[in-house]
């Protein structure tokens, strides 16, 4: 505070100076001669002399005003007798003062990162503040034959907001101590809820981190892809079904990442996919408690361009695979997931392949069922970086025992697309088609399929979307 009292002061005596040489200026071209007169030289030092008296008073009164207030910083035994009868200004003085110190200690700094957005950050990077926004518009038709009753073919449009999610990470303390929160409203009541709350330390000088609150279950790579950073305008049916997803969950994870080939995560949770429940036991949650890791090698790239499917921004080839599994136990049902994927990313091209795999165990009874299926895709990226080429395919191959006779449980989806990215994955646009000949048993409405086995079905998407 008396350092802005002090800063007030000068600039004060500034401008006193700045019109003093104004009106002296003034004086100068009243006297239109090669030389001032003995006269007006009088009036000029006469000036000079007045101004400097004036600055002197004020010095004389910028002294007496920080005694005054650091006297009230650091009151004494006299100023402590007095405090029933003290300025009621003077606690506002004193928490302004303090505030103001805080600040210049500290040292902060703002901006926006093109790959990172809007930063606040400490200058000693102690602490850093990243808030985020994710906004998809999508329009969707979807298209099936001999959907109503008769054999008619059934088709359905609209708009949606497919995702709005709003968040912040970043680090507190030290940039060993990192954080995420994020909620996603419901795009069919609007309604938030809560995704990612998690808070990770990093071991120093070593490659262990432990993380514990809400987290995405580390299990398949294209569940971990940020929604962002899709390929299409959604992901595959499989990922969906036997991955759930959104697949969230609370508990404690485990994580080796030695910064170059290698990084692994292990983690305990309340079980897969079972995000914003409590501590009660199943049946109060959907399952008793989950286990589960992942385990990744990068033989070539960055670990960054690996949050993606695209090539839009590498600066060089990426190659990488990962296995993982979990086992969530939810008496008497238990699952067991598998997963093995591989990406390579070559210049423009953009290659990825995986397999899922879902075993449900009824205590050995008739009743346990596997579900499988295989992901290929492909991409390519166009030397501008604008224009973008993709193709994918999933098979689904789901147990029969899990639906009723007759029901077709072979699922094959086929999709084709083009992205334009106006300010790669923050600014970008997505058209894509999928078909799929044999319908689907399952709705997964999020990416626009409905039910329709046995049947063709077609759903064309256009999404518009805006991350920052």
């Amino acid at each position: 505070m008396k350092t802005w009292n002090g800063r007030l002061l000068r600039a004060s005596i500034a401008s006193l100076v700045f019109v003093g040489f104004g009106f002296s200026g003034r004086a100068r071209g009243a006297a239109p001669t090669s030389r001032p007169s003995q006269d007006s030289s009088a009036d000029l030092r006469q000036e000079v002399q007045d101004l400097r008296a004036q600055m002197e008073q004020m010095k004389v009164r910028e002294q007496d005003l920080e005694k005054k207030l650091q006297a009230q910083s650091a009151p004494g035994p006299a100023a402590s007798a007095a405090q029933g009868s003290a300025d009621p200004t003077e606690g506002l003085v004193q928490d302004a003062e303090q505030h103001s110190q805080l600040f210049s200690d500290v040292g902060m700094s703002t901006g926006y990162n093109p790959s990172k957005g809007f930063l606040i950050a400490s200058d000693d990077g102690n602490f850093l503040l990243h808030p985020f926004l994710l906004l998809q518009v999508r329009d969707v038709t979807n298209w099936r034959d001999d959907a109503k009753s008769g054999g008619a073919t059934d088709t359905q449009n609209g708009f949606e907001i497919r995702r709005m999610q709003i968040g912040f990470d970043g680090n507190v303390f030290s940039p060993d101590w990192t954080y995420r929160i994020f909620i996603q409203t419901d795009r069919t009541g609007g309604g938030a809820s809560l995704f990612d709350a998690w808070v990770k330390y990093h071991f120093p000088d070593s490659p262990w981190y432990v993380e514990a609150g809400q987290f995405k279950t580390p299990f398949a790579h294209e569940q971990m892809v940020f929604d962002r950073t899709l390929l299409a305008a959604d992901r595959t049916l499989t990922d969906d079904i036997l991955a759930s997803g959104e697949a969230f969950s609370q508990g404690v994870m485990a994580i080796y990442d030695n910064a170059d080939a290698v990084r692994v995560k292990a983690d305990v949770t309340n079980g897969f996919g079972t995000n914003d429940v409590n501590f009660e036991d199943y049946p109060m949650r959907p399952a008793n408690f989950g286990i589960g890791a992942r385990g990744e090698y990068k033989f070539m790239g960055q670990w960054k361009d690996y949050d993606q499917f695209s090539s839009v921004g590498d600066k060089e080839d990426l190659l990488v695979a990962g296995v993982g599994v979990d086992w969530t136990e939810a008496d008497p049902t238990e699952y067991v997931r598998q997963a093995a994927d591989i990406q390579w990313n070559h210049g423009g091209l953009g290659l990825y392949g995986a397999y899922i795999g879902r075993y449900t165990g009824q205590n050995g009874t008739a009743g346990d069922t596997f579900d499988s299926s295989a992901v290929a895709q492909v991409s390519y990226l166009l030397n501008d970086e604008h224009w973008e080429v993709f193709g994918r395919y999933d098979y689904l191959k789901l147990d029969s025992k899990e639906f009723a006779a007759n029901t077709n449980t072979n699922v094959h989806e086929f999709t084709l697309g083009v992205n334009y990215y106006f300010y790669g994955q923050n600014l970008k646009l997505t058209l894509d088609g999928t078909y799929l000949p044999n319908g689907s048993p399952i709705d997964d409405n999020g990416s626009g399929v409905l039910v329709n086995s046995g049947h063709g079905e077609a759903i064309a998407r256009a999404q518009a979307q805006l991350g920052i």
